[in-house]
């Protein structure tokens, strides 16, 4: 379909208003998603070796998950 609509930067409840308003059946929905999706999702972000040591640092005698946490949070972050 095709909707020509600048989805750049759009927030999701007001693209889906259009969506709704505009697409005549669910396949158009889908590809009115798509196209919204598709105009909105961010190049990912890694850690840095430093970042990686940050979230590292002071934890010599705790578990994995907590490693596993602290970077998690770190790239959350980083990505939002």
């Amino acid at each position: 379909m095709g909707t020509k609509q600048n989805w750049k930067g759009m927030d999701g409840s007001i693209a889906w208003h259009l969506i709704e308003r505009h697409a005549e059946n669910w396949n158009q929905v889908g590809e009115m998603m798509n196209e919204w999706l598709g105009e909105n999702q961010k190049e990912w972000v890694g850690l840095t070796d430093e970042e990686i040591q940050e979230c590292l640092q002071g934890l010599p005698t705790q578990t994995i998950d907590v490693y596993a946490r602290r970077i998690e949070i770190k790239i959350k972050d980083k990505n939002t």
